[in-house]
């Protein structure tokens, strides 16, 4: 059942889906909660957990007349995300995840900035949380473009050319109307790596990008976690069809969008089939008849070879170790 509340336009809404985060959903909705901004709304989507989720987002409500309550079978969080972004009333959209935690300022100096730029989205950093271990870099793009505002491609292809382009959802704080407009959503036909497509999307129609250089984001390190799950084949295979929806995507745009999404997914696949050399040889020898087949000029020289020979990596750090 859901519990609406009513708010008039408030300056951002963030949009929050849980599943199965009971240890550490209050931290993460009470880093909203406690904004320096505090004209919000706090949408929850439940994706139909299983724990004690749902009852610690009813807790939450009763104490937060901001945050609103959305209950839905198991349909993963692309659904409850676009759920999310319909119900959504703010200015601007933050998308935040139910077992990281931001920082208190984040989401008035986003706000701040996108004004007084007028910019269809801002992004910013992150560093990563676990259990027994220290806080350290994730996300830095090490300060090398504040102050300035770019055009969506030419900022895109600046952070490909430097190896600095990230894609989650949480690095960015978007203009609503923006979304709608460019008809933005996350794709539902995909389980992982949904956001490979939405953050593409987002750069090649945006005029006006800004950057703010601060670790705003707190990623937490989950061993039980999907993106933590042992890499497998089908993860690989699950990178291929990301491949082929931004290839579609790139149909009819100008050259240089074109190129933008070429060489997002060169990155991206060189990296999923690098990574690749942990799987037993038949798998190996079945990625490589399909890009082959599919994505010949997509894969670096480098993957190839550790896909073909993955002792090569452990030369090459028993080297690095003797020098």
């Amino acid at each position: 059942m859901d519990q609406v509340k009513e708010l008039i336009s408030p300056k951002v809404s963030v949009i929050i889906p849980v599943y199965n985060t009971e240890a550490y959903l209050e931290e993460a909705v009470r880093s909203i909660m406690n904004q320096t901004l505090k004209d919000l709304e706090i949408i929850i989507i439940d994706d139909g957990s299983t724990d004690n989720s749902l009852s610690i987002m009813n807790k939450l409500a009763l104490k937060d007349h901001r945050i609103i309550c959305i209950t839905q079978t198991n349909q993963g969080q692309s659904v409850a995300r676009n759920f999310g972004l319909q119900k959504s009333k703010g200015e601007f959209v933050y998308f935040m995840d139910s077992d990281d935690v931001l920082t208190d300022k984040a989401l008035e100096s986003c706000y701040s900035s996108c004004i007084q730029k007028d910019l269809d989205f801002i992004f910013f950093d992150a560093i990563k949380i676990a259990d027994k271990s220290e806080d350290c870099n994730y996300y830095n793009r090490q300060n090398q473009f504040a102050d300035r505002i770019f055009g969506g491609v030419e900022i895109l292809n600046i952070m490909l050319s430097k190896h600095l382009y990230r894609v989650p959802p949480w690095l960015h704080f978007i203009r609503r109307d923006f979304l709608i407009k460019e008809n933005i959503t996350f794709d539902t036909s995909l389980r992982i790596y949904e956001d490979q497509i939405f953050s593409a999307r987002l750069y090649i129609t945006a005029e006006r990008v800004g950057y703010i250089p601060k670790f705003f984001f707190k990623r937490r390190m989950r061993t039980n976690s999907l993106m933590a799950q042992i890499y497998s084949i089908d993860k690989v295979k699950s990178y291929f069809k990301v491949a082929e929806t931004l290839l579609d995507l790139r149909k009819g745009l100008e050259y240089n969008r074109r190129k933008a999404i070429n060489r997002i997914i060169f990155q991206m696949l060189s990296a999923a089939v690098y990574n690749a050399k942990s799987l037993e040889i038949h798998e190996r020898f079945q990625l490589l008849m399909i890009i082959l087949s599919h994505y010949p000029f997509y894969v670096s020289l480098k993957s190839y070879i550790v896909l073909l020979f993955p002792s090569t990596t452990r030369i090459k750090l028993m080297i690095k170790e003797r020098i």
